[in-house]
């Protein structure tokens, strides 16, 4: 958990690190690192500073390969400024049309906690375990699109009860195995040419394929639903590729026998299409 939490916040503070950035500043003239992003022959740039501020505008003159040369058509520009294009909403379009969709896969870090009520009594149960995961997503619009995931998924807990209730022990525990689904309809609050910032709901669907437990009566352990609250971030690498972090809150219907939840971190790597 801690190493995700590391990686995010170094993804969060090199925001600029995949944009088109000047190298070289000569006789009016600015030499361009595309970083995979693509530009042609008389296109138009901001440079920004390090601040985050407009110092100049660039047209661009030449393109070869990963670089491209343009002119300071008016301001100043210097080496490392990075560049934002002038007709930002035209871009972002163009963009989008060609993230319509992506795939992907991803593994996931869970943290469990369940409520499990045998007989008269009761007894907490906590842990952690895995999930690893194919992705498919659609943009429907604008700022909204339907992530759909599929793969192995499991559930491990588990505590010590105040009683021999388990089998005869106190010692307790649960270990669940699942071929799983879900939908998710994401909204996307920020979408930069770097990062994308969305959240949302949906359902996922869960077919058991492994369950041991002293404490569950297993043969009643088929399928389980859960329902979805979610926040995550696309990081792009280029037009094609991006790596997407994502938290995930599942929470398990109640029943008269257990309850239970899920807090899973994951992280994976994508494909446009």
């Amino acid at each position: 958990m801690k190493t995700l939490i590391a990686a995010l916040t170094i993804f969060f503070v090199s925001f600029h690190a995949q944009a088109m950035k000047i190298t070289v500043v000569k006789n009016g003239k600015a030499l361009i690192d595309l970083e995979g992003e693509t530009a042609k022959v008389g296109d138009q740039f901001f440079a920004i500073n390090e601040e985050g501020k407009k110092k100049g505008l660039l047209q661009i003159r030449q393109v070869k390969g990963s670089r491209a040369i343009a002119g300071i058509v008016k301001g100043n520009a210097a080496e490392g400024f990075v560049l934002e294009p002038r007709d930002e909403s035209s871009t972002r379009g163009s963009h989008r049309s060609k993230d319509k969709a992506a795939w992907g896969l991803s593994a996931g870090y869970s943290m469990n906690k369940m409520t499990v009520k045998p007989a008269s009594s009761s007894v907490d149960l906590s842990g952690t375990s895995y999930n690893l995961l194919g992705f498919y997503q659609m943009q429907l619009d604008k700022n909204i699109s339907v992530k759909f995931s599929g793969g192995y998924q499991t559930l491990v807990a588990s505590g010590t009860a105040s009683s021999a209730i388990c089998n005869g022990s106190t010692d307790c525990k649960v270990e669940l195995s699942y071929l799983g689904v879900d939908a998710l309809v994401r909204y996307s609050f920020v979408n930069s040419k770097t990062m994308e910032f969305w959240g949302g709901a949906g359902l996922g669907f869960l077919f058991a394929i492994g369950k041991t437990s002293n404490v569950l009566d297993t043969s009643k352990v088929t399928t389980n639903q859960t329902i979805l609250g979610s926040l995550g971030v696309d990081y792009k690498l280029n037009k094609d590729h991006f790596i997407p972090f994502q938290f995930e809150y599942a929470m398990f219907p109640n029943n008269s026998t257990s309850s239970a939840n899920q807090m899973i971190f994951s992280v994976g790597y994508g494909w446009n299409l």
